[in-house]
């Protein structure tokens, strides 16, 4: 009984292992497939980060006031109910 419960751990031992190795595999394969597009992706990204910083900052600016309006009418609401 013994015998058969170390079989079956080593047994799910070796599937995990096996998983495990072919995951990396996998991993590795496609990232060094998918170099090349990544470092196209890359430098379009940052061409684009050096536009128009002034927008982004304006619309951060409205989105800080969005959440504060929303968080502000919660807690009124919540203040309210009790």
């Amino acid at each position: 009984m013994i015998i058969e419960g170390v079989k079956l751990t080593l047994l799910g031992m070796l599937v995990v292992f096996s998983f495990l190795t072919i995951l990396i595999m996998t991993v590795k394969l496609s990232a060094s497939l998918l170099k090349k597009y990544s470092a196209n992706e890359l430098t379009q990204m940052k061409s684009r980060s050096g536009r128009s910083t002034s927008h982004l900052l304006a619309e951060d600016r409205k989105l800080v006031g969005i959440i504060s309006a929303a968080l502000a009418a919660h807690i009124a609401r919540y203040r309210n109910r009790t």
